[in-house]
């Protein structure tokens, strides 16, 4: 095998070698809970927290109309 063989197969290998490296940089900023995934969890628990402290709003909202009413409908007091 010549140098310029040589030095062409090494430049072949190191240039895999690169593609391999950067393909599991890709990888684990993938998977890595710091990255994209775990990023969309935390937005999707916001998400959820919110809609959660909404309803419990309308719940409350709600409760107190249907007790109004029901004092209305029967002229009777809650206490």
């Amino acid at each position: 095998m010549s140098d310029f063989d040589f030095h062409r197969r090494l430049s072949a290998v190191e240039r895999e070698i690169n593609k391999l490296k950067d393909g599991y940089q890709e990888l684990d900023s993938v998977v890595d809970p710091k990255g994209w995934i775990g990023e969309s969890f935390e937005l999707l628990d916001k998400d959820v927290e919110e809609v959660k402290q909404e309803i419990s709003q309308l719940r409350q909202e709600v409760n107190g109309k249907l007790d109004a009413i029901l004092q209305y409908l029967t002229g009777m007091n809650k206490n």
